[in-house]
């Protein structure tokens, strides 16, 4: 039998280790084989570890550096960085195309990014504008365009179409699924460590982690878990 693909989502280094670093290693485990897809390589991010603000450049090496530790500690096969300009991503039909040739060249059963419909605006962090393109970019990207076979990309690459069968936001206001996360929460908690550049507080990390997987945990009976609003896409 065939092992599912899934894809993930985000806007920045360190976006998807938050989301769902416990549900990627688990799947993992499980033998689904997992993409890391970052829309920037975070190059706008200051580095917090040795309090220096650097160049560009230099930052996106550091931070891709961090993801791919990360990464592979939670089991992903590979991660790819989509060079869109840290703190400028916006969710233009370029990008769409760009998503939907990524789409359909990894031939994902499974996709997971930010949720789109939870805009409440009560975090600045969660609804950083590059993630709200992003989870807006990625929707459009899923249906109808990357399965539509009538649909071809301005830099089309060839492709052909490709249906994603379920999708599971994160950072939902209206969760319906969790997922028990209570053998990968080390790992999780190893991933987020990896981004070094990003902590100023590296020991305040576990226990607000902890704390907010266990909030949800409590939600299936679990110890820890990870919430999401699954949706499955029309085929």
């Amino acid at each position: 039998m065939a092992h599912d693909v899934v894809a993930v989502f985000g806007a920045h280094p360190d976006d998807l280790d938050w989301a769902c670093g416990g549900t990627t290693a688990a799947w993992a485990r499980e033998g689904k084989e997992i993409y890391f897809v970052l829309l920037t390589s975070g190059e706008g991010g200051e580095d917090h570890l040795r309090r220096l603000v650097l160049p560009p450049a230099e930052m996106a090496e550091i931070r891709e550096a961090e993801q791919r530790i990360a990464a592979n500690l939670l089991g992903v096969k590979e991660v790819l960085f989509l060079g869109q300009p840290d703190g400028r991503v916006e969710a233009t039909l370029a990008l769409r195309d760009q998503l939907v040739n990524v789409i359909r060249r990894l031939r994902p059963q499974i996709v997971i990014s930010m949720d789109p419909g939870a805009w409440t605006f009560d975090s600045f962090y969660l609804y950083h504008p590059d993630h709200r393109a992003t989870a807006t970019a990625v929707f459009d990207a899923i249906y109808p365009a990357a399965g539509n076979p009538c649909y071809v990309p301005q830099a089309d690459e060839g492709l052909p179409a490709h249906k994603v069968r379920e999708v599971y936001w994160s950072g939902s206001s209206r969760p319906n699924t969790y997922i028990d996360i209570t053998a990968t929460i080390d790992l999780k908690l190893q991933a987020l460590l990896s981004h070094r550049s990003q902590l100023p507080n590296p020991d305040e990390i576990a226990t607000y982690v902890r704390q907010m997987a266990g909030q949800r945990g409590a939600k299936i009976g679990s110890r820890y878990a990870e919430a999401f609003r699954r949706m499955d896409v029309p085929q």
